[in-house]
């Protein structure tokens, strides 16, 4: 089975890329590096001499949904059945393709499999003893770093939405190949090590600690407007309690600016994506 790998870039730290292509680039068998115009793309080039890698550059920063879609057009075109999606600071764990391919011995018809996801930053998800996990949960979401992707079933729903840019690329894909009756399946045995946000702010309110990731103002924006449109596109099937939500993410930006820099910036950024997620048109 052929199966490709594709890596989106936007000025990456150049040693955590690094550990992702040494990671990858052994488990498929070509990856394709989509660059978004990054300051520092020649020095990548360079750097990286391999007749594995395919080089796709953007002349400015088409956002993750198109760099997606070109990776998805580049499979497709090359009879590629399966494609690996990789963040630039994401670190495959060992045999991690290997082990999501075992998944199609226990189900059909499936569009997504995907690793556990550990925090590289240290603030992971919970490490549970390997013999207290299912091999296999069938899910309705799932992040884009580590996802092992249908190519066919993701033409067959249209390819990403690019109007989204970043932020609920991948969650809107996945809901949208549920409907159209696919499977979303975990592999805890496969592995993925990425990084969440910039930094790691953590402050103590009354008796307890709380501990936020840090995003710059222009992330504040794409999360706030895309997750309007995500719950007001699928409802239910984005979060269980679709009206509630709208307040919800009034509240949690409130925490967010108690406890992070750059407050007025990020305030600015947060009114400008609640009003923009309020009335985008959906797709």
């Amino acid at each position: 089975m052929e199966i490709c790998a594709g890596i989106v870039l936007y000025n990456p730290d150049l040693d955590k890329l690094d550990k992702n292509i040494n990671a990858a680039i052994n488990q498929v068998s070509k990856l394709i590096i989509v660059d978004n115009n990054s300051d520092n793309i020649n020095q990548i080039k360079e750097k990286y001499n391999n007749a594995k890698i395919i080089w796709i550059t953007n002349d400015e920063n088409k956002g993750m949904s198109v760099a997606l879609n070109q990776m998805i057009e580049y499979a497709n075109d090359n009879n590629f059945e399966w494609l690996l999606t990789l963040d630039d600071d994401s670190v495959c764990g060992e045999n991690m393709v290997a082990l999501l391919l075992t998944a199609l011995t226990h189900y059909g018809n499936i569009a997504v499999m995907s690793p556990r996801i550990l925090d590289a930053c240290g603030n992971s998800e919970a490490i549970q003893n390997d013999k207290k996990l299912n091999d296999f949960i069938e899910i309705n979401m799932c992040i884009t770093a580590g996802s092992l992707i249908n190519v066919k079933a993701v033409i067959k729903t249209d390819g990403f939405d690019e109007r989204l840019f970043i932020d609920h690329v991948d969650h809107d894909m996945c809901l949208r190949l549920r409907r159209n009756g696919y499977k979303i399946i975990k592999v805890n045995k496969a592995v993925i090590y990425q990084t969440f946000g910039n930094e790691y702010v953590s402050r103590r309110f009354l008796w307890k600690t709380y501990t936020q990731r840090g995003y710059s103002p222009i992330r504040v924006y794409y999360q706030t407007r895309n997750s309007l449109y995500m719950i007001r596109k699928y409802g239910k099937e984005f979060d269980s309690r679709p009206i509630y939500f709208y307040f919800y993410l009034i509240f949690a930006f409130i925490a967010r600016f108690i406890y992070e820099p750059n407050r007025i910036k990020r305030f600015v950024a947060f009114v400008k994506g609640y009003f923009s997620g309020l009335f985008m048109k959906i797709n």
